[in-house]
């Protein structure tokens, strides 16, 4: 694994923060871990989300805080590997991980993100 290149504390997310990514279609997610600088989802839909659109925006929201229409670009979309107690399912989703970083927040959006992180995360542990 190469050299930690994010320049933002990390916080995990609680379970109920749920992330909106529109580029043209709409690809719903939870929240894994987010920043000042961006975020990461685990999503279901096949497609690689990095090589679509360029102009993306995401929706972010945890019980009555939402955050609207915050500009962003993927990072990374990757598959997550198969967790073993579902390996012998029939029919089970393929669970892909996406990274996604802000671009250029509003004053608004940044004190937003502030309330954001202090209410709905807790810090990573090393």
């Amino acid at each position: 694994m190469g050299a930690e290149r994010r320049n933002h504390i990390r916080f995990l997310a609680q379970d109920n923060v749920i992330v909106a990514l529109r580029n043209g279609n709409i690809k719903i997610g939870k929240v894994k871990d987010i920043s000042k600088g961006g975020l990461s989802f685990e999503h279901i839909y096949e497609e690689n989300l990095s090589e679509e659109v360029s102009k993306k925006e995401i929706v972010l929201w945890a019980e009555e805080l939402r955050i609207s229409n915050i500009p962003c670009r993927a990072i990374y979309d990757v598959p997550m590997p198969t967790p073993d107690e579902i390996q012998s399912f029939n029919i089970h989703f393929k669970t892909r991980r996406c990274g996604v970083q802000f671009e250029s927040l509003s004053e608004e959006q940044t004190a937003q993100l502030d309330l954001f992180l202090k209410t709905y995360t807790k810090e990573r542990s090393s």
